[in-house]
């Protein structure tokens, strides 16, 4: 499967960086494969993992945003379900499509209200001890 660049992408992407990339998402992301396939050596797995860290989350979210309509798609099925799919089966593939859903930002939205009444006051405090009377010399 090949994603299309980033069109917003900061950084240039040379052909073997690109290479890296589209065998990355294309493998499941077997890191090592990926480096060999682009043609680098595999010492520079750590490298290219770092420097093209933005660009591999920017299309990982896009591949994710192509699977949420099949997610989608999956829960509406559980509603017409006919009992023909196991439900240990249904309730695995709901999660899956909720986890996709949840990833991408569309899921259920928790919204918590917080009231509070701010009251401004004076607190008047006791004296501490009494003064004392300290009597002072001078020399001189």
């Amino acid at each position: 499967m090949m994603l299309p660049s980033n069109k917003k992408s900061k950084l240039k992407l040379n052909d073997k960086q690109e290479k890296f990339i589209t065998e990355l998402l294309n493998n499941g992301g077997k890191v090592k494969q990926a480096v060999l396939a682009a043609g680098y050596k595999e010492s520079s797995r750590g490298w290219l993992m770092s420097s093209l860290k933005d660009e591999i989350i920017d299309r990982t979210r896009s591949l994710l945003a192509s699977y949420s309509v099949k997610a989608a798609h999956r829960i509406t099925e559980g509603l017409d379900a006919d009992g023909a799919t196991p439900l240990n089966q249904m309730d695995m593939r709901f999660k899956s499509a909720e986890a996709v859903l949840d990833r991408v930002g569309i899921s259920k939205k928790q919204i918590t209200e917080v009231h509070g009444e701010v009251v401004h006051g004076i607190v008047m405090l006791p004296a501490k001890d009494k003064m004392k009377d300290v009597e002072v010399t001078i020399d001189g």
